[in-house]
């Protein structure tokens, strides 16, 4: 493709601003420029949008980057290969939105597959965006296993996971395009242009919140019981016959949450969490052991994960 205004060029660049720049020309792997990752915003970066658009590399933005501490993003988007459901998935993430305000472009991806992309007035936290898109897809069984961005916050030196920009000059006939609501493709010009026009507003993003609340799963409300005696079994048992563990925190609030399922009390399942730590020597000692001892049990209340 040839002869791209340069507007077209700046307004794509700043619709998909991001975190750092990934290669995914042939393979997925962050784009270095002088033995360092290529940031996404900036000059080197309208550079390199430039020849996603022009030439014959194509590229993908990992989405958080980081301000006063925050991780945001100024975009968030769906990842659909499900097969034949896919495009189904896909209108009806794209109704539910429209219906909320939220203006989103269904692409066809690279192979037959589909994305939905929001674009942002201006740049949220990361965990605000990923929940509010994983609660619209919730609402419409969406699946959610590629809701961007698929991290709210990054160790460091780490990047995430990028997704592939729409439009490379390398694609296939009728892939990496932005369809009409009339089920027609969008030239670039044109999808940069309402895309640009119509970018969602915070409040619009923050409503669909409300989505993610409402399907969320509620932990299970604890009923303590009156158990107190040495007969327990499961992971306690295995637990109390070992001698040393990894990772003595968790193995002490594995214990709790076994005690607690088997019905004991939370002042028996105390005691016998005392008696374990004088095994494992994790908190003897401390001034703030009985602290320690006490979160471990509130933490194992609200918790099913090691239910025997």
């Amino acid at each position: 493709m040839e002869g791209i205004k340069q507007s077209t060029i700046d307004r794509f660049a700043a619709l998909h601003y991001g975190g750092f720049l990934a290669d995914v020309t042939d393979w997925v792997h962050p784009l270095e420029e002088d033995k360092e990752i290529v940031i996404a915003s900036g000059q080197k970066y309208l550079s390199h949008i430039k020849t996603h658009l022009e030439s014959k590399t194509s590229l993908g933005v990992y989405p958080l980057w980081s301000r006063n501490g925050v991780w945001m993003v100024s975009w968030c988007a769906v990842d659909l290969d499900e097969g034949e459901k896919s495009s189904i998935h896909a209108d009806n993430l794209v109704a539910l939105l429209e219906k909320s305000g939220v203006k989103s472009w269904k692409e066809t991806s690279k192979s037959k597959g589909y994305h939905v992309w929001v674009y942002l007035q201006e740049p949220i936290a990361a965990t605000v965006a990923r929940k509010a898109l994983t609660g619209a897809c919730r609402i419409v069984d969406v699946p959610t296993k590629e809701v961007y961005p698929k991290q709210t916050m990054l160790k460091e030196g780490a990047l995430g996971n990028c997704l592939r920009l729409p439009y490379p000059n390398t694609r296939k006939k009728g892939r990496h395009e932005v369809f009409a609501p009339d089920g027609d493709m969008l030239d670039l010009d044109t999808f940069v242009q309402e895309a640009w026009e119509n970018k969602t507003a915070t409040g619009l993003i923050r409503g669909l919140l409300r989505f993610y609340e409402a399907t969320e799963p509620k932990a299970p409300q604890y009923k303590p019981g009156h158990r107190a005696d040495e007969g327990f079994k499961g992971n306690a048992r295995s637990i109390w016959d070992q001698t040393s563990f990894p990772d003595r925190s968790e193995a002490m609030y594995m214990f709790a949450s076994s005690l607690l399922w088997q019905d004991y009390s939370e002042a028996a399942t105390l005691e016998w969490l005392r008696k374990l730590d004088e095994r494992l020597e994790k908190f003897v000692g401390r001034i703030d052991r009985e602290k320690q001892l006490e979160n471990i049990i509130n933490k194992a209340t609200t918790t099913t994960r090691y239910r025997d």
